[in-house]
């Protein structure tokens, strides 16, 4: 009867350790025991430490230009698709430019910039309530701006999800 109870109560304990084991108390599909991010939001994509992947998209311009081509107007309307499928992001845009017109032709032309990506996503159904804007001008480059490929780089919109 002692070996019996023991081994009941060895089953029950290893019962309980295997469901803290596989809890999962944000449904994120990763175990608590293992989830570095204890409260990802609903309706976003993790990574294998249960932690939100963060999701970047980029729009490139022309010079002295806010107008988005056909190309990044298509990029722009596939995010539109994520955040609808994915409502748990946060929505942040980006302005930046080159350093070819003064500091303040590029704050205002970042600020267009960042107006025209934000108009087609409230266009297409997202709350604009949910996009957090901000415009940097050329004070945020990622490449140099001696050449002409590292200013076209500098010409973009930041969509990041998050």
């Amino acid at each position: 009867m002692y070996k019996f109870i023991m081994l009941l109560l060895l089953t029950v304990t290893m019962a309980q350790s295997v469901d803290t084991v596989n809890n999962d108390l944000d449904n994120d599909l990763v175990p608590d025991n293992i989830d570095k991010c204890l409260n990802t939001p609903e309706g976003v994509f993790v990574m294998l430490n249960g932690c939100t992947k963060v999701l970047y998209r980029d729009v490139y311009f022309d010079h002295g230009t806010a107008y988005i081509s056909e190309k990044f107007k298509d990029i722009i309307l596939e995010t539109v698709e994520l955040i609808h499928e994915l409502p748990g992001y946060k929505i942040f845009i980006q302005g930046h430019t080159d350093s070819i017109a003064s500091a303040k032709i590029n704050m205002a032309l970042s600020k267009r910039r960042v107006l025209a990506v934000q108009k087609i996503l409230t266009d297409n159904n997202v709350d604009k309530k949910k996009i957090n804007i901000s415009w940097h001008g050329e004070t945020m480059p990622v490449s140099s701006n001696i050449t002409a490929v590292g200013r076209a780089e500098n010409r973009r919109v930041n969509i990041i999800l998050k």
